[in-house]
C-alpha cells in the first residue's frame, strides 16, 4: 500500500506531540512511519512512541533525463539551491515517488529531509485531507500542530489549549447507624396525700337540774360507744403515656471543599530576529470588525 506523508516537522518533540494529535483521531501506531536523515533521531522517536522509522536506503540512483529536465524546469531561476549529483537527494526522491507521492511534493519533501526536518507518513487512504483535495498534507498538519515553518504569513492559524476539569460525582454511602429503644427506668417518687380521721371530744358542761333520776339506782354501769373513721392510703400503679417519640430521616445540604491538581495549556510566544506580535483576545460569540 502506498503512502501519504502526514507533515514535516523540525524537531523530534514536534513529531511526539503530532503523533498523539493524530492518535485523538482515531490513528494506531502502527500506521505511522518517520524518515529522518539521523539515525539518533529516528531511534529516540521510536523509543518515545513506538513508531518504527522508515530507513532508505543510501546507494545513490543516477537521475533520468526526464527527472532532470523536471528539475532544471524548477531550479532554473535558483541555481544556487541545486545539488551536486553525488548526494543523497535522489534516494529519498526516489522513495518518496515509489510510495505514490508527486514528483513536486517529493522534491520538496527531499529537501526537507536533507535540511534536518523529519517526516512523518501513513498508509495511503487513512488520512482525512491530502494533496489530492487541493491541500498540501504538510501544510494541512502544520495548520493543525500549529508548527508553520512557512512564508505564507497571509494564512490564519490555530492552535488549541487545553485544559482539565473537574468532574465530580457523589455516591451514597452508609456512614452510621441510630437505634432507637425502650429502657425501663426506676426512680423513686413522693407524692403529698391529704386523708381525714375522726376524732372523739367530750365536752362538760355544767346544769341546774338538782333532781335526779331516782328511778334508775346509781351504780348500774352506762356506756356510750362511738366508732371512729378514718381514711387509709392505698398506692397502686398503672401505666400511662407520658410522650410519643417521632422517628424519621430528613435530608440535610453541607458543603464539602475537593482540592485537586489540574493541568492545562498556555500558549508561550517565542520571538526570533526583528519579528513582532500582537496579542489580541476576542470573544467567540461576537463578530471582529476590524477583519472585514
Amino acid at each position: 500500500m502506498s503512502k501519504t506523508v502526514l507533515g514535516v516537522y523540525n524537531s523530534s518533540d514536534e513529531v511526539i506531540q503530532a503523533i498523539e494529535v493524530f492518535q485523538n483521531e482515531g490513528y494506531s501506531v502502527k500506521d505511522f512511519s518517520i524518515i529522518a536523515n539521523t539515525a539518533a533521531v529516528s531511534s529516540y522517536i521510536e523509543d518515545e512512541t513506538k513508531v518504527a522509522s522508515q530507513e532508505v536506503s543510501a546507494t545513490i540512483q543516477p537521475q533520468t533525463e526526464e527527472r532532470q529536465g523536471f528539475l532544471a524546469s524548477l531550479f532554473t531561476p535558483f541555481e544556487d539551491r541545486t545539488y551536486p549529483e553525488n548526494d543523497s537527494r535522489s534516494t529519498y526522491y526516489s522513495y518518496l515517488v515509489a510510495q505514490g507521492i508527486s514528483e513536486a511534493d517529493a522534491l520538496k519533501y527531499e529537501e526537507d529531509i536533507n535540511s534536518g526536518m523529519i517526516l512523518l507518513l501513513a498508509e495511503k487512504g487513512l488520512e482525512n485531507v491530502s494533496a489530492s483535495d487541493g491541500i498540501s498534507t504538510k501544510d494541512f498538519t502544520r495548520d493543525r500542530t500549529g508548527l508553520e515553518n512557512t512564508f505564507e504569513t497571509d494564512k490564519q492559524q490555530s492552535l488549541e489549549l487545553r485544559e482539565e476539569q473537574l468532574d465530580v460525582n457523589k455516591q451514597r454511602v452508609q456512614t452510621g447507624e441510630v437505634e432507637v429503644k425502650k429502657d425501663v427506668v426506676e426512680e423513686q417518687k413522693t407524692v403529698n396525700i391529704p386523708v381525714t380521721h375522726e376524732e372523739v371530744y367530750v365536752e362538760r358542761r355544767s346544769v341546774d337540774k338538782t333532781d335526779a333520776d331516782t328511778i334508775t339506782p346509781m351504780g348500774d354501769a352506762e356506756a356510750i360507744h362511738v366508732p371512729i373513721v378514718e381514711e387509709k392510703v392505698e398506692v397502686t400503679k398503672k401505666p400511662v403515656v407520658a410522650e410519643e417519640l417521632v422517628i424519621g430521616k430528613k435530608q440535610v445540604t453541607e458543603t464539602q471543599q475537593v482540592t485537586e491538581n489540574i493541568k492545562r495549556e498556555e500558549a508561550k510566544v517565542t520571538k526570533e530576529g526583528d519579528a513582532s506580535v500582537n496579542e489580541t483576545t476576542t470573544n467567540s460569540n461576537r463578530v471582529d470588525t476590524d477583519r472585514f
